[in-house]
């Protein structure tokens, strides 16, 4: 199974990530499993729906850092762009990153 399966995160967004993006701790996410070291970051596991949760977390950050940097290596987009996308287009965004993580166990989630 994989990360996005056991942390119901299609998007394997992190903590960080997480609490950037408006989500609260203990109530939209819990501590996951710590990335392998050294690093020091920890996968959300996300309480509720997945898809919704995702797309909150990206209509607030988007796709790149504060230093202009992509949040993902297989996908970005502008804020307008995303901004501009319907909730049923934003879901298949999100299915792709669901895609590209591997996921499996989601999948009746983006039918």
């Amino acid at each position: 199974m994989t990360r996005a399966d056991r942390h119901n995160n299609p998007a394997a967004i992190t903590t960080d990530v997480a609490k950037q993006g408006g989500l609260v701790e203990g109530t939209d996410y819990v501590a996951g499993d710590p990335f392998p070291a050294p690093s020091t970051l920890v996968t959300a596991k996300l309480l509720g729906d997945p898809i919704q949760l995702t797309i909150r977390v990206i209509d607030k950050i988007g796709y790149y850092t504060k230093a202009g940097t992509p949040r993902w290596t297989y996908v970005s987009m502008p804020q307008f762009v995303w901004d501009t996308l319907e909730p049923p287009v934003k879901k298949k965004v999100i299915a792709f990153h669901y895609q590209h993580e591997g996921g499996t166990e989601l999948k009746g989630l983006f039918t």
